[in-house]
């Protein structure tokens, strides 16, 4: 395989990934510099920053360094401190010599690789993606938060300033997010046009106060978060003392109105609409991994404003939700089938979409939903890749099929993450010993429990009855390749949200920057939890340091190691990402199996500093939390 290099982002981060032909002899690792726009372009390459250093060293106030003092030893990186907006282009360095922490490493081989230019951009053609920053388990957030009685960072500071509009701790978490929640708000506010919402969750201050100003063109499903309603029912009331058109919609135990949509419509008709994982709370916005997707297409805005009318037509005066025939029939087919978007091609399914709710001990001849049987088909057919993350899936769901397409196409690379730890693990342990030496990993979300070496522990979630972590629901098909897919939207990807609750379901196919971008945010999500799983596993010995000598490369040169099999998932496809080739060439993993691989952890740092109120932007990013009340979301 040729020396090559590329580079993949979304609106939040640039990943790029690089291969050589043969193990670098004197290697420590690679120096990865970054410049603005094309790489031939006018400007300096400015090394990318590292906070962990080698075996036997220390960095005890996290300062910044950079790769050409501690170097990256694995053959992808991801920028998490790139602008959003700008444009770059990276060069790859080998690097060796006296790995003291304190002079630069100088080139080795002789080879250097260039990716780029790649656009950090929310903008994908008619899509706009939009992803948070709402992982806590992040060593800039040990570092910049006071520790609790547990010795993690106290999650009462962390839930008392994330609920607060303006404050730069809710800012940096939230990322981008809030713009994309509020552009369609705001864009009726402005232009007059009317929105259509159906909504699960609603507490988020400033979200509630975009709803109230925006009274006159609102209409909103909202449904409960329990029997109680207690999360919901301040916003509910001052919704309803605002006279908004607002329809009370409760449906029974064992079933959630789990939407979270909104349609804008104008005088011609529906014309965008607005989905994804994020409900509108504070902890969803700043405290889980979640995605926000705007399209802007009147016929799938159509099919969603169709489906908010048969919910309304479903919710008696009294607000007690029937899920009745009427809604579970006309659900039982696509809201709207090879929707032209661009180059690709986009289906909706909405449920529930069976004939009746799913019993609580379900049968073994239990019938897959449609939407579901989609789903599994165009897993089924994968070539390359699937990337998941999910939310308590139950059972069945996307990672048994996963597991299954896997364990018949044992070159296929998969890779997900998921918030619940007990069920991740039961899959963890049946696909590591079921598909041999090319495993299906099912990373579930974990943080660093004690201080050892760089690392200071750190804090999982927001508190003790927090629910969601990863709260995404994302399945990513062959990425690089022009039959891609992503399959996104309030559907938890598993049986029970077919049968049981209100959902919506995108499967998008054909859409290379969409599937690109979603990617991106996958493996981002999937390495940072992967390297804490082998810390709480295998415990500090698993890694401590970069190591000082060439071996680190020797896995990825190993045929009988997955890590030298994985990139052909990202250099096989023509016109994968943006790629440059150069005189040289590892066959590597843009997901790496091994924590000894890291370099500085990728650590996540926010955009803007977070020590108080009134923080001040910064270059760097990452790293927030009230508890999900239901569970189910």
């Amino acid at each position: 395989m040729p020396s090559a290099a590329l580079a993949i982002a979304n609106n939040d981060v640039a990943q790029i990934v690089w291969r050589f032909d043969q193990k670098i002899p004197s290697c420590l690792g690679f120096a990865v510099y970054r410049k603005e726009g094309a790489p031939d372009s006018a400007g300096s390459w400015i090394p990318l920053p590292a906070w962990v250093g080698f075996v036997g060293q220390s960095n005890p106030s996290w300062t910044q360094k950079t790769t050409e003092l501690w170097p990256i030893q694995k053959f992808e990186w991801k920028d998490l401190t790139a602008k959003r907006g700008n444009t770059y282009s990276y060069k790859i360095v080998p690097v060796g010599g006296n790995p003291n922490g304190t002079s630069k490493l100088s080139p080795v081989g002789g080879k250097v690789l260039f990716a780029g230019p790649v656009a950090l951009t929310e903008t994908r053609g008619s899509f706009r993606t939009y992803f948070n920053r709402g992982i806590l388990s992040t060593q800039f957030l040990s570092h910049s938060i006071p520790p609790g009685p547990s010795g993690a960072p106290d999650y009462k500071v962390l839930t008392n300033r994330i609920d607060q509009p303006g404050d730069p701790l809710r800012q940096a978490l939230a990322g981008q997010i809030l713009e994309g929640l509020e552009s369609l708000l705001k864009r009726s506010l402005q232009s007059g046009g009317s929105i259509y919402s159906a909504l699960y969750e609603l507490s988020d201050p400033e979200l509630v106060q975009l709803l109230l100003d925006d009274r006159d063109k609102l209409n909103l499903i909202l449904s409960n978060t329990g029997t109680s309603d207690t999360e919901n029912q301040p916003a509910r009331q001052a919704l309803h003392e605002s006279h908004v058109n607002i329809l009370d919609r409760f449906v029974p135990s064992g079933h959630i109105g789990h939407n979270k949509f909104q349609v804008y419509v104008d005088d011609s008709g529906p014309q965008t609409v607005l989905l994804g994982s994020t409900n509108w709370t504070d902890t969803a916005i700043c405290a889980q991994a979640n995605n926000t997707l705007i399209v802007e297409s009147p016929t799938l805005a159509q099919a969603y404003k169709r489906y908010w009318d048969r919910l309304a037509d479903d919710t008696p005066e009294q607000g007690r939700a029937k899920q009745g025939p009427a809604l579970r029939d006309a659900d039982m087919q696509p809201g709207a089938t090879d929707v032209p978007i661009d180059d690709g091609k986009a289906t909706v399914w909405f449920s529930p979409n069976t004939p009746h709710a799913r019993q609580s001990h379900p049968g073994a001849g239990e019938a897959t939903p449609p939407d579901m049987a989609q789903v599994f088909d165009l897993m089924e057919n994968a070539k390359e890749a699937i990337l998941f993350l999910v939310f308590q899936p139950g059972s069945p769901s996307i990672v048994e099929k996963a597991a299954e397409v896997m364990n018949q196409s044992p070159g296929l690379l998969v890779r997900g993450a998921a918030t619940d730890p007990k069920a991740a693990e039961v899959y963890n342990t049946l696909l590591i010993h079921r598909s041999g030496e090319n495993p299906v990993e099912v990373v579930p979300a974990s943080a660093i429990s004690d201080q050892f070496a760089f690392w200071q522990q750190e804090l999982l979630k927001a508190g003790p009855s927090a629910h969601a972590i990863i709260h995404d629901k994302i399945v990513v098909i062959d990425p690089m390749s022009d039959d891609c897919v992503v399959v996104t939207g309030s559907h938890n990807l598993g049986y029970r949200a077919s049968y049981n609750n209100d959902e919506n379901l995108l499967i998008v196919r054909g859409h290379k920057a969409l599937a690109q971008a979603y990617a991106v945010h996958v493996l981002d999500i999937y390495d940072h939890y992967r390297f804490r799983y082998i810390i709480q596993k295998q415990g500090t010995s698993a890694f401590s340091g970069l190591e000082p000598d060439d071996k680190w490369q020797d896995k990825y040169f190993d045929p009988s190691n997955p890590a030298s099999h994985d990139v052909d998932v990202w250099f096989g496809a023509k016109d994968a990402g943006t790629i440059l080739s150069a005189s040289a060439p590892v066959t590597n993993s843009l997901a790496s199996s091994g924590a000894s691989s890291t370099s500085a952890d990728n650590e996540r740092r926010p955009q803007t500093a977070i020590s108080g109120r009134k923080g001040k932007p910064a270059p760097t990013r990452r790293s927030g939390p009230r508890s999900h009340t239901s569970g189910h979301s």
